[in-house]
């Protein structure tokens, strides 16, 4: 989430645009400092304290309701967060920035309607802002307007041609699409102009992989890996990478739930038919040595596990989970994952 930060040299001004009393302005300044110094101590909830008892105190700017609000976006309290920069739009309707992040004040609180009306304000004051066209573009995408959001994107593209954002988003809508080849013209084109993030390597290797043009996907994983500097990033790539190296060795991977009784076996079946989630059900109830790992195998090759347990996965499609099959340990129910 973006916040709305200023100067500290801003508490100056808060009592002074209402008027305060000498003495509540000096007491409302401390308060700001206090909370300051405890946020550079990333105490963000014990800022925040000091915070409201200068807003009781008498602080009321629209600056100081943005620091507020910044505050409480902070700390995920995004009800309080949209109630502050209303009541800072109310002191000064013409900050743009703000009606930005009011929205993502609405949409992290779920109240989408909301979000759009007031990234529609910002428009409005900003008619020609190609990142506002985007940014309504998500909201609609959030809504399931698809349409919508394209009417968005093409008028963000129209302003301002290299806006990295709106190529992003036009992935992501040809990848709902399921149109692959203009998706990954998408983000090859927010990698031309965002050439040291992770994100559009990434989803171009994903959506070669998916299109089983393997040597493309391992070539964009590796320069996605290249560009990663969080680990659990570049251990997720590499974990791609391995999987695209396993297709193209032609082996399988797939998880299993293992069960005692035939009856056990029929209850995971009916569960997993009206929607249950695999791995979970794998945790809670496999007696498998794996099932805390949601049941994986793993990869494997022709060979390497019993014949019919191999079988048995090659019968299914990806994604696709088998019926009962007896094992020697029991009954297992298969889930084929590549």
């Amino acid at each position: 989430m973006r916040e709305i930060m200023f100067s500290l040299a801003f508490v100056v001004a808060v009592a002074a645009v209402f008027e305060v009393e000498p003495v509540r302005a000096q007491d409302i300044i401390g308060f700001v400092q206090r909370g300051d110094s405890l946020l550079a101590q990333r105490l963000p909830d014990d800022a925040l304290l000091e915070y409201e008892k200068a807003l009781a105190a008498g602080a009321g700017s629209a600056l100081f309701l943005n620091r507020l609000a910044g505050l409480y976006m902070q700390v995920r309290a995004y009800d309080k967060a949209a109630a502050s920069l209303q009541q800072s739009l109310a002191e000064d309707p013409k900050q743009l920035p703000v009606y930005s992040v009011l929205g993502e004040a609405f949409l992290a609180s779920g109240k989408i309607d909301s979000a759009i009306f007031y990234v529609e304000q910002a428009r409005i004051l900003s008619p020609a802002s190609s990142s506002i066209y985007s940014s309504l573009a998500f909201l609609y995408m959030q809504k399931g307007q698809s349409e919508r959001a394209r009417e968005q994107l093409d008028r963000s593209l129209a302003l301002n041609e290299k806006n990295p954002e709106a190529h992003r988003l036009y992935g992501f809508y040809y990848s709902q699409q399921d149109s692959a080849d203009k998706a990954i013209q998408s983000y090859l084109t927010m990698s031309e102009l965002l050439p040291d993030e992770v994100e559009a390597f990434n989803n171009i290797a994903f959506l070669h992989a998916n299109a089983q043009r393997y040597q493309q996907a391992l070539k964009y994983y590796s320069l996605a890996k290249e560009r990663a500097r969080e680990p659990f990033v570049i251990q997720a790539i590499v974990a791609n990478i391995e999987a695209v190296e396993a297709l193209i060795a032609g082996k399988m991977r797939a998880r299993y739930i293992l069960v005692e009784r035939k009856a056990a076996a029929q209850e995971v079946v009916e569960s997993l038919a009206v929607g249950a989630d695999f791995f979970e059900l794998a945790e809670k109830i496999s007696i498998a040595p794996n099932a805390q790992d949601g049941g994986d195998l793993g990869f494997f090759a022709p060979g390497d596990l019993n014949a019919d347990f191999e079988e048995a996965v090659m019968q299914l499609e990806v994604g696709e989970s088998s019926g009962i099959v007896e094992v020697p340990q029991g009954f297992i129910i298969l889930q084929r994952l590549n």
